[in-house]
């Protein structure tokens, strides 16, 4: 007897009430640009379980190094990195049509500034939280 896949039925995220598919990011290429190693780690783990392929940058010079990957579908850039600036990369992202969401703990004044189009996702926050935002910018 073969049961049927359940790969792609929609299921419900915890505690987060949205309906999504179990691998909504499927076959995408997401960049991490965090320096703080748990968040950065928490971040992948969720984004992998929902179908992403991750690379993740943990400072600038790094960030602007691998979001010229040509297979780039999006990126969550932290504007805060230790003695660098995240502004630097999303203004590569942009220059390059590359969607982004911001995870800051900074103000949305402040981000605003620097990227007024991209969603802003306030530290701390649920990964479901950012799963949802990479989904409004790529879908």
């Amino acid at each position: 007897m073969t049961l049927p896949s359940c790969a792609n039925r929609p299921r419900r995220l915890a505690r987060s009430g949205v309906m999504m598919q179990t691998t909504p990011l499927a076959g995408r290429l997401v960049l991490i640009v965090e320096d703080e190693l748990l968040i950065a780690l928490d971040l992948q783990t969720a984004l992998r379980s929902a179908g992403a392929k991750v690379v993740s940058a943990g400072y600038v010079e790094a960030g602007l190094y691998m979001s010229d990957h040509p297979a780039l579908s999006a990126a969550v850039v932290d504007l805060r990195l230790g003695k660098g600036d995240g502004v630097t990369v999303c203004q590569r992202l942009q220059r390059l049509g590359i969607p982004f969401v911001v995870h800051t703990a900074y103000s949305a004044e402040d981000v605003r500034r620097h990227s007024p189009t991209a969603p802003i996702i306030k530290k701390p926050a649920r990964p479901e939280l950012i799963i949802a935002a990479l989904m409004s910018v790529l879908y």
